[in-house]
C-alpha cells in the first residue's frame, strides 16, 4: 500500500487518472439522484415562476404558503373519502360474505325437509 501511495505522489498524472475513475463511478451510482434532484429544481423553478407571472406583486412566499394549505385540505378531504369508500366496501364485502354463507347452508336445509318429507 505504500509504494502504491508513494506511486501516487510521484506520477500526478496517475493521480488525476485515480480521480477521473472515481468521479466517473460516483457519477453512474448517483446519477438516477442527480437526475431527480435536476428534475425537482426544474420542476420548482416552474412553480416559482408561474406564480411571479401570476401576479408579480404579491410575495413569493404568500403564494406557496397558500397553495400547500390548499393542497393539505384537498388532501384531507381526499383521505376521508377514500376511508369511507373502503369502510363501504368492507361492510359490502361482510354482506356477501353472509349471504354466500346463507345460500349455502339453504340447500341443505332444503334437503333435509324433503328427506322428512319422504
Amino acid at each position: 500500500m505504500d509504494k502504491f501511495i508513494h506511486y501516487l505522489y510521484t506520477h500526478p498524472l496517475a493521480v488525476m487518472a485515480v480521480t477521473f475513475l472515481v468521479f466517473f463511478i460516483a457519477y453512474f451510482l448517483f446519477k438516477k439522484l442527480i437526475k431527480l434532484t435536476l428534475l425537482f429544481l426544474l420542476v420548482l423553478l416552474a412553480v416559482g415562476g408561474y406564480f411571479y407571472c401570476k401576479d408579480p406583486h404579491k410575495k413569493v412566499t404568500e403564494n406557496m404558503l397558500q397553495t400547500v394549505q390548499k393542497v393539505r385540505n384537498e388532501t384531507g378531504k381526499v383521505v376521508e373519502k377514500s376511508k369511507q369508500t373502503y369502510q363501504k366496501g368492507k361492510d359490502i364485502y361482510e354482506k356477501g360474505k353472509k349471504l354466500g354463507r346463507d345460500l349455502y347452508v339453504f340447500p341443505e336445509k332444503k334437503e333435509k325437509e324433503t328427506a322428512r318429507q319422504e
